[in-house]
């Protein structure tokens, strides 16, 4: 008689933990691939765990423009496709606590480079409508980016395990091969509107290579500068460096960038661009084309010289963080081009905050420094209908992580990473080349 009655008590306390405490946060997993080629069909998978929420609700998925789904397996959803929205209806959720649906897409030329892809799941609790949001998954079409390591999306990951870069697993990263012997740098400096200006043009022949590269430049001493052409790519100056980064080089065989030089009273009348190098990917391998050397002042052409480098791994930011309520995890957006950025700017304003929430409904933070007991300063911004909010301010990427991690253990264990390029979000990934920074763990 005793045994029965425990097992009753116990039955009963679980109930009403259940009741008055609610089920795990419901949160969505994506499974994407990391890179598919151009005009493939690949398949997409969106894992819900809902836990015990019923009745109605809707999955929407936000596509790139270029691409096209079909239902693979919607769990007896409805589903449709319209103006690069996909969508599956449920007028009752299926039971099951977790579940998996399935999209067959395929993206056109169109769509090449790296592409993200929102989704959020919309469900009724309570009588009120509560929307939870997928960290967006990161793909590329076409070429693989070697340095943007986008990894499938696992629930409740907490970090993603850097890329093996000297070991037999990674064969590709060291072995060899030589440059492109077709790609050719040159650097023209003629005289600017006044005595102390420089103007510089560079040339590329990249021939056909795509994906990521680099031209950088260190400046002589005494020297400032400033953007002019960038060719579809992000210039930044600091820490005595210029850089025109490409996230997806464009099509055309030759690139022209350009910026101008302002020589302060302290510069020597003989100073020299020596340092000046181009870095992309061949074959999922970095190499470098380094530049010779001119003389300021000199109207001179100087063709590059060609070196392989091994890569460097670049591991990702996680692409999923634990979801509550309706925390939006990072959007990803596209590196801002500026053309006119001084010396005095730090890496084209790239820094490093740490989201701890982002909401549909209106909230002040002082309600996020009480549940979290968080002291310094929450700072917060309206993008695409959520108030997000950000703590900390750094320049370096191991910082934030480090900050991150404190937060994490006040309570808030859905902090992650994000990162700005001026007043422009940025994925951290495209933060960390521009910096020319190391994944920290």
């Amino acid at each position: 008689m005793i045994k029965p009655l425990i097992i009753f008590f116990n039955t009963v306390s679980v109930f009403l933990f259940s009741f008055f405490f609610g089920d795990t946060p419901v949160t969505l997993s994506g499974n994407f691939p990391k890179n598919v080629k151009i005009a493939t069909e690949f398949t997409a998978e969106i894992k819900v765990n809902k836990g015990s929420v019923g009745g109605f609700a809707k999955l929407q998925l936000e596509l790139p423009a270029g691409f096209t789904v079909k239902e693979l397996d919607s769990k007896n959803g409805n589903f449709s496709f319209a103006g690069n929205i996909a969508k599956i209806i449920w007028t009752s959720v299926p039971n099951d606590p977790e579940f998996t649906v399935k999209f067959t897409m395929i993206a056109d030329a169109s769509a090449a480079g790296a592409k993200t892809i929102p989704a959020k799941f919309a469900y009724v609790n309570n009588n009120n409508k509560e929307v939870v949001e997928m960290t967006p998954a990161e793909i590329t079409i076409g070429d693989v980016v070697a340095d943007i390591l986008v990894a499938n999306t696992q629930p409740n990951s907490s970090e993603t395990t850097p890329a093996p870069t000297n070991n037999s697993s990674s064969p590709a990263f060291d072995n060899h091969a030589e440059p492109n012997s077709n790609i050719l740098c040159s650097r023209i400096i003629t005289s600017g509107s006044s005595a102390s200006e420089y103007n510089v043009e560079v040339k590329i022949k990249k021939g056909n290579i795509k994906g990521f590269a680099k031209f950088q430049e260190t400046l002589p001493a005494g020297f400032t500068a400033t953007g002019g052409k960038t060719n579809g790519s992000s210039f930044s100056v600091s820490d005595g460096k210029l850089k025109f980064v490409w996230v997806s080089l464009p099509v055309e065989e030759e690139l022209v960038v350009s910026y101008v030089l302002e020589k302060s009273s302290s510069a020597s009348a003989d100073e020299k661009l020596e340092n000046g190098e181009f870095s992309y990917l061949e074959n999922d391998q970095s190499k470098k084309i380094k530049m010779g050397v001119d003389v300021i002042g000199n109207q001179s052409t100087n063709i590059a010289t060609e070196t392989p480098v091994q890569t460097q791994t670049v591991a990702a930011e996680p692409t999923t963080q634990p979801i509550v309520a309706t925390t939006e995890p990072i959007t990803t957006e596209p590196v801002k081009t500026q053309t006119k950025e001084t010396v005095t700017r730090k890496e084209g304003n790239v820094n490093y905050n740490v989201q701890i929430g982002a909401f549909k409904n209106a909230i002040q933070s002082d309600v996020l420094s009480k549940k979290f007991k968080i002291s310094e300063t929450i700072k917060s911004e309206m993008t695409e209908g959520f108030s997000k909010f950000m703590v900390g301010n750094f320049g370096e990427y191991k910082q934030a992580r480090s900050h991150r991690e404190n937060i994490k253990q006040k309570g808030c264990n859905s902090a992650f990473v994000v990162a700005y390029n001026g007043a422009k979000r940025i994925t951290v990934q495209e933060a960390l080349m521009i910096t020319s920074q190391k994944w920290f763990k």
